[in-house]
C-alpha cells in the first residue's frame, strides 16, 4: 500500500512539471543555479524509498529481539515444563510420554499457567481448567493434579485449603479421587481413605507414590488407630491386611509384636520379632526379643551370625555372666562389622568392669571423634530422630515420612 501511494504522488508530481516546465532556476544573490527538475523528483523518490527500507529494517530488527527475548522466555517456561512434570512422580517414563504428546508449544505453556493459578491459590480456574483438560486426555490432567499436590505439600495450611476445594469441586470422578484421598489423609479417615486407594488401583489412576506400599501405610495407621481405643484385635487384623499388600513394609512386625505383648501373647509376639530379624534385623527388634527372652541372645546370633548387633548382644550376655574375655572377643568382631557409638558404649561398660578407666577414657575420646550414630527412625522431612516408627513425624506431623536409617 505503502509504494501504491508514493508511486501515485510521484506520478502526479510529474504531471505537475510536465505542465510547468522541466528545468527550476534559484537565483542566490548574483548567481542563479538551474535544476533539473527530473531529476529531483528521482532523488526524492529514491530518498523516501531509502527511508521506507531503513524504517522496515529498524523495525525488523527489534521485532527480532523481542522474538529472540519472547522465545528465550517460552524455552525456560518449556525447560520448567520438562521439569515439572518429569520427575519425583515415581513414574518417569508414562510422565515422559505424556509430555511428548503435547506437539504445541502452547499447549505446554497453557499448563504452566494452569498449574501456577492452582500454585497462587485461584483454585476455581484450576479446577475449571483441570476438568477441560480431562475431557481431552485425562492421564495428562491426573499427572497435572500429582505434580501440584506434591508441591504444596510443604505449604501445611494452604495446602489444606487447596485439598477441601478440590477434592468437593472437581466433578470428575477419576480427576477428584487423588484430592479425595489427600483429604482423607489430612483427616486421618483412614478406613475412606483405604477404599479410595482400591477405588484408584481398579481404575489404575496414575499416583505418584506405590499404591500397594500406600494401602500398607493405611492399615498400619488403621491398626494404630484401633490401638489407641484398646481394640487391639482390630489393630492386629489391619496388619495382616497391610502385610498382604506389602510383606517387606518394616514397621509391620514392629507393630504386631507390640499388639501381641499387650494381648499378653508372648510366644506369638516372638515368633515375629525372629521372623523379622532373620530378614531385615535391627538394634530394636532384638532390644524388644531380649525384654521378652533374657536368654534370647543365642537364639538371635544363630539366626543373623552376620550382624553386628548380634555380638554385641552376646557381648552383653558374657558381661552379665562375668565372662569379660568373651565379651571382648565379641566386642571386637562387632567393632570390624560397624562402627556404632551403641558398639562403643558397651565396650566403655566393659571397660569400667575391668577397671580399665584410662582404656575406658580413650574410648570415650574416640567415640566422639570416630563413632557413627546407631541406626534409628527419622523423619526425612524434618531430620528428627523419633523413637518408633509412626503414620507422621510427631516433630512436623508430615505424613509417611519416617523411616529407618541403618
Amino acid at each position: 500500500m505503502i509504494y501504491f501511494i508514493v508511486f501515485a504522488l510521484s506520478f502526479l508530481f510529474g504531471i505537475w512539471v510536465k505542465v510547468s516546465g522541466e528545468v527550476m532556476r534559484l537565483e542566490l544573490g548574483s548567481y542563479t543555479i538551474s535544476v533539473d527538475l527530473y531529476f529531483i523528483i528521482f532523488a526524492c523518490v529514491f530518498l523516501l524509498f531509502l527511508l521506507i527500507i531503513l524504517a522496515r529494517f529498524c523495525s525488523s530488527i527489534s521485532s527480532t529481539f523481542a522474538n529472540i527475548r519472547n522465545r528465550r522466555k517460552d524455552k525456560e517456561e518449556l525447560l520448567l515444563f520438562e521439569a515439572l512434570f518429569s520427575m519425583d512422580l515415581g513414574n518417569t517414563e508414562n510422565a515422559h510420554k505424556l509430555v511428548k504428546n503435547l506437539n504445541e508449544e502452547s499447549d505446554k505453556l497453557s499448563l504452566i499457567k494452569l498449574f501456577n493459578s492452582g500454585k497462587m491459590g485461584n483454585y476455581s480456574f484450576f479446577s475449571n481448567g483441570l476438568t477441560n483438560i480431562a475431557s481431552k486426555n485425562r492421564n495428562l490432567a491426573l499427572l497435572l493434579a500429582n505434580k501440584l499436590i506434591v508441591h504444596l505439600k510443604q505449604e501445611g495450611a494452604i495446602f489444606q485449603k487447596f485439598i477441601e476445594y478440590c477434592s468437593s469441586s472437581v466433578n470428575d470422578k477419576i480427576l477428584s479421587i487423588p484430592f479425595q484421598i489427600e483429604h482423607c489423609i489430612l483427616q486421618e479417615d483412614w478406613a475412606c481413605a483405604i477404599l479410595k486407594l482400591k477405588e484408584a488401583a481398579k481404575f489404575n489412576i496414575f499416583l505418584p507414590f506405590d499404591c500397594k506400599k500406600m494401602l500398607a501405610v493405611f492399615y498400619c495407621a488403621l491398626a494404630k488407630q484401633y490401638e489407641s481405643k484398646g481394640n487391639y484385635k482390630e489393630a492386629i487384623k489391619s496388619l495382616f491386611r497391610a502385610q498382604n499388600h506389602c510383606a517387606t513394609f518394616q514397621p509391620i512386625n514392629y507393630l504386631k509384636a507390640k499388639l501381641y505383648i499387650k494381648l499378653g501373647k508372648i510366644r506369638k509376639a516372638s515368633a515375629v520379632l525372629e521372623a523379622e530379624y532373620t530378614v531385615n534385623p535391627t538394634p530394636e527388634s532384638a532390644k524388644i526379643y531380649i525384654s521378652l527372652n533374657s536368654k534370647g541372645a543365642e537364639k538371635l546370633y544363630g539366626l543373623r551370625p552376620d550382624y553386628y548387633f548380634s555380638y554385641c548382644l552376646l557381648a552383653l550376655s558374657s558381661i552379665s555372666l562375668g565372662k569379660y574375655d568373651l565379651a571382648n572377643q565379641h566386642l571386637d568382631i562387632a567393632m570390624k562389622k560397624a562402627n556404632y557409638i551403641s558398639v562403643y558404649l558397651i565396650m566403655v561398660r566393659l571397660k569400667i568392669k575391668l577397671q580399665e578407666y584410662d582404656e575406658a577414657i580413650h574410648l570415650l575420646n574416640k567415640m566422639g571423634s570416630e563413632a557413627l550414630p546407631d541406626p534409628c527412625w527419622k523423619c526425612k522431612n524434618c531430620s528428627k530422630q523419633l523413637k518408633q516408627w509412626d503414620y507422621k513425624c510427631s516433630s512436623c506431623n508430615s505424613f509417611n515420612c519416617v523411616y529407618y536409617v541403618q
